[in-house]
C-alpha cells in the first residue's frame, strides 16, 4: 500500500510539473501578444498622423513655387510635430532632391551638409509603393543620432494622382524601446523586435547572436506561436503589415527554476499528505485493535460499557448534521445582503399562496443604476446591504420574510398579517431608508413598492400583480408604495 501511495505521489507531481510549465508557456504567449498589441497601437497612432500630413502636403506644397509658399505648410507641420512627444523630425522631399526638414537646424550635423534624401531607403521604398506606410531604422544626419524609426509615405497629388515626393516622420527609437523595457514579463527574459529577414529592429540592449536571429527566422513561420531551440524558449507574434516580429527569449534554466519552485510546493504537500496517511493508517489500526479488544472484553464479561468510540460517533453525526444545515442555509441565502435568495422565494411563495391572510410586496430601489454609475458598485453594494438591514431590523417578531429577488429588487412575504399592517411596515421601512445618512453627502436612497393579497390567484398572477403595482409606483414619481 505504501509503495502504491508513493507511486501515485510521483505521478501527480510529474503531472503538476507539466501543467505549471504549460501555464507559464501560456503566460509568455499572452505577454508577447500584449506587447505586440501595444506596439501596434503606438505605431498606428503615428501612422494616422503621417497619412494626414501627407494628404495636406500634397494640397498645399509645390517645391517649384519657392520658399514663400512653404511658410503655411511649415507652420502646419510644426503644429503636428508639437503634438507628437516621441517625434524627432518631419522631412518632406521630392524626387528632384528638394526637401524641407522640421525642426530647422541652423547648425546641422556635418553629415547633413551633402545629404540627399533620394538615397535613403525610406525614400526609395515609399516612392515606389503607394499602398502602405513603410517603417525602417535609419541614421539622422542632422542630429547625429545613429538610430531613428522612420515612417514614410508618398505624397500623392489629389488631382492627377502623380507622386509629388515622400513625407517621413522620424521617431526616437529610445522611446519605442521603453515599451519593451517597461513591460512586465512573467519571468526574466529578453524582448526585442526583428524583421522577417532576421535583422534587429528595436533592441533595448540585449545581446542576440546572429545565428539566433537566423534560427528564429526559419522557425517563426506563423502569425504567432512558440518553439524551443538551443536551450531557450522563443515566443513570437507578428506585427502586420510591417513584417516585424515581437520576440521573447526565455532561457530554459529560468523556466525550469520557476516551474521547480512551484512544483516543489506540491511535492512537499504530497510528502506531508503521505506521512499523514501512513500515520492515520497506523492510528486507525491501533484504534481498531482497541475497539476489538473492548468488544472481546465485553463479550467475555457479558457487559457492554459505553466508551469513547460511541461518543466520537455521536459527535461525528452531530457535526455532519451541522455541516448539512450550513450547506442548506448557504444555498438559500444571498451572500451580499444576508436575505433569503430567489431559490428560497420560489420554494416558499407557493406555500404562502395556499394560506389565508398572506400578502406579497415587490420592492425596487429607485435610481439604483445612477448610484452605481456615480459612486461605483461598492457603494451600490453598501446601499443594498443597508436597505436589507433596515428591513430586517423593522421585522421584529412578526412573520415577515425578506428575499433578494434579483439585482436591486426585494420580495417580502407577510404571513398572517393584514394588508394595513403590511402597508405600515413598508412605510416605516421606506421612511427609515429616506432618512438614512450615508458617507457620500449627496447620496439619498429610496424605494418603490407594490403590495397585494395572495391566495386568490396563481403564484405567477400574484407576482405579476405586485410587479404591476410596483411599475405604477415608479411611474407616479417613485418613493411610493401602492397596494391593492
Amino acid at each position: 500500500m505504501a509503495f502504491t501511495l508513493i507511486l501515485v505521489c510521483i505521478v501527480i507531481t510529474l503531472a503538476q510539473w507539466i501543467d505549471i510549465k504549460e501555464s507559464y508557456r501560456k503566460q509568455n504567449n499572452l505577454y508577447v501578444r500584449n506587447v505586440a498589441l501595444f506596439t501596434d497601437k503606438y505605431l498606428s497612432g503615428y501612422e494616422v498622423i503621417v497619412r494626414e500630413m501627407a494628404r495636406v502636403s500634397a494640397d498645399q506644397h509645390k517645391f517649384s513655387q519657392g520658399k514663400a509658399q512653404d511658410l503655411s505648410l511649415r507652420n502646419w507641420l510644426i503644429e503636428r510635430l508639437r503634438i507628437m512627444p516621441d517625434a524627432v523630425s518631419i522631412i518632406h522631399a521630392d524626387d528632384a532632391g528638394n526637401f524641407i526638414r522640421l525642426p530647422y537646424l541652423a547648425k546641422p550635423h556635418t553629415n547633413a551638409q551633402s545629404w540627399d534624401p533620394r538615397k535613403e531607403s525610406w525614400f526609395t521604398i515609399a516612392i515606389e509603393d503607394t499602398e502602405v506606410a513603410h517603417y525602417s531604422i535609419n541614421a539622422d544626419p542632422f542630429t547625429g543620432k545613429q538610430q531613428v524609426l522612420t515612417i514614410s509615405l508618398p505624397v500623392i497629388d489629389g488631382t492627377d494622382g502623380s507622386n509629388e515626393g515622400v513625407l517621413a516622420l522620424n521617431l526616437d527609437v529610445e522611446k519605442t524601446e521603453e515599451i519593451l523595457v517597461n513591460s512586465a514579463p512573467p519571468m526574466t527574459s529578453k524582448t526585442f523586435l526583428m524583421n522577417r529577414e532576421g535583422k534587429i529592429i528595436i533592441n533595448p540592449g540585449h545581446e542576440i547572436a546572429p545565428e539566433t536571429l537566423k534560427a528564429i527566422t526559419e522557425r517563426a513561420r506563423e502569425h504567432h506561436g512558440d518553439f524551443y531551440q538551443n536551450r531557450h524558449y522563443y515566443f513570437y507574434r507578428a506585427l502586420e503589415p510591417r513584417g516585424w516580429f515581437v520576440i521573447q527569449e526565455v532561457a530554459e534554466n529560468e523556466m525550469n527554476e520557476l516551474v521547480l519552485h512551484e512544483s516543489i510546493k506540491v511535492a512537499y504537500g504530497m510528502g506531508f499528505a503521505l506521512v499523514v496517511l501512513l500515520f492515520c493508517w497506523w492510528a486507525t489500526g491501533a484504534a481498531l485493535n482497541t475497539i476489538y479488544m473492548r468488544i472481546a472484553s465485553s463479550i467475555r464479561d457479558g457487559v457492554i460499557k459505553p466508551g469513547a468510540v460511541e461518543e466520537l460517533l455521536f459527535e461525528e453525526i452531530h457535526s455532519s448534521q451541522q455541516r448539512h444545515e450550513k450547506i442548506i442555509h448557504d444555498a438559500l441565502t444571498d451572500s451580499l445582503t444576508g436575505l433569503a435568495n430567489r431559490r428560497a422565494f420560489d420554494t416558499e411563495v407557493k406555500r404562502h399562496n395556499n394560506q389565508e391572510n398572506c400578502h406579497l410586496a415587490m420592492i425596487d430601489l429607485d435610481n439604483f443604476k445612477s448610484i452605481n454609475d456615480r459612486w461605483g458598485h461598492p457603494v451600490g453594494d453598501i446601499v443594498l446591504k443597508t436597505t436589507a438591514e433596515l428591513g430586517m431590523r423593522l421585522c421584529g417578531l412578526e412573520k415577515i420574510t425578506l428575499y433578494r429577488y434579483g439585482g436591486e429588487e426585494i420580495a417580502v412575504l407577510f404571513d398572517d398579517i393584514s394588508l394595513e399592517k403590511a402597508q405600515s411596515y413598508l412605510e416605516k421601512w421606506r421612511i427609515s431608508l429616506n432618512t438614512r445618512s450615508f458617507r457620500e453627502p449627496d447620496l439619498k436612497v429610496s424605494f418603490s413598492a407594490g403590495l397585494c393579497k395572495m391566495g386568490d390567484a396563481s403564484v405567477e398572477e400574484v407576482i405579476a400583480r405586485a410587479d404591476a403595482l410596483l411599475y405604477e409606483a415608479k411611474k407616479s414619481g417613485k418613493n411610493t408604495i401602492l397596494s391593492a
